[in-house]
């Protein structure tokens, strides 16, 4: 596939992917996720992921943060779990468990953040949504990712972290999206979602699609950690990674899209799209 003619996503290939739920089914149907999200200064990214997660469909969601920001967050998400942190054998333990481990909403690119990176890594057997300061933490370490985690990897970065895992510039970045993104997804053997004004999604076997759902009503903080929380939900039922990033990123947009018919893109907030994601199901039959 050409680089400069990525193929649309469009409505009819996201409700041919998303199942529809089974009446006999049971939560852990629907799989798990273990979101290590928050840090002091980014409490909310916790609840947001979360959030994301639950309101795509996911069975169960645990949020592995500090005591403080679970303090923080648990009256917002009655229906997640917590793990406090730090609880090394009780994370590794989690991870093991998990469908999705969605790492980095709100993480701080520091040593614990690191540790507790790598110790999801060695024990997980699921997906792993990379976001945030856990992509600045494993920019440059793509041999490593492709070895233990390759064909069940997302990245979901800026065109800042995008920069820093290429170790290039900003302006290279945004002056070819398309060749960035391909390169990315072959050297961390990765989906790499490279979020941008029509975010692109690429593949290691060189597949690339564009998103033309969203506004900048999204130009926030806080969407992207909504966004990780969608794809890891969707990813936790049984999507595929690109699936699940496809899917993820076009209902991400098109709730913003209702999301601003409704508040202005002026006024919206992330975690208002949800509401209009819940909408989205409902008219879909999901």
């Amino acid at each position: 596939m050409s680089y400069y003619m990525p193929e649309k996503i469009t409505p009819e290939l996201v409700w041919g992917n998303i199942p529809i739920r089974d009446p006999f089914s049971h939560k852990g149907t629907y799989g798990s996720v273990l979101a290590l999200c928050g840090s002091d200064t980014y409490r909310g990214a916790a609840a947001l992921c979360a959030m994301g997660a639950l309101r795509s469909g996911a069975g169960l969601v645990t949020v592995a943060a500090p005591e403080n920001v679970i303090s923080s967050i648990s009256s917002r998400i009655l229906e997640a779990t917590f793990l406090p942190l730090p609880d090394p054998e009780n994370l590794a333990c989690a991870a093991r468990r998990a469908t999705v481990c969605a790492i980095g909403c709100g993480k701080k690119a520091e040593a614990q953040t690191e540790e507790e990176i790598r110790e999801i890594l060695q024990a997980a057997a699921g997906l792993i949504v990379l976001d945030a300061g856990a992509l600045t933490c494993m920019a440059g370490q793509g041999e490593m990712l492709k070895k233990v985690c390759g064909g069940r990897l997302i990245l979901t970065p800026h065109p800042g972290e995008a920069a820093r895992l290429a170790g290039c510039t900003v302006s290279d970045v945004t002056g070819n999206p398309a060749s960035c993104a391909l390169n990315l997804a072959k050297a961390y053997g990765a989906v790499v979602v490279l979020k941008q004004h029509h975010t692109l999604i690429a593949a290691p076997e060189g597949n690339l699609y564009e998103n033309h759902t969203g506004n900048a009503g999204l130009a926030r903080g806080g969407s992207g950690d909504v966004l990780t929380g969608i794809i890891s939900g969707l990813a936790a039922q049984g999507l595929s990674p690109l699936d699940a990033a496809l899917c993820g990123v076009w209902l991400h947009g098109a709730s913003a899209d209702r999301c601003a018919a409704r508040l202005s893109m002026q006024a919206m907030l992330p975690s208002d799209i949800l509401t209009d994601l819940g909408q989205l199901f409902l008219e879909n039959g999901r």
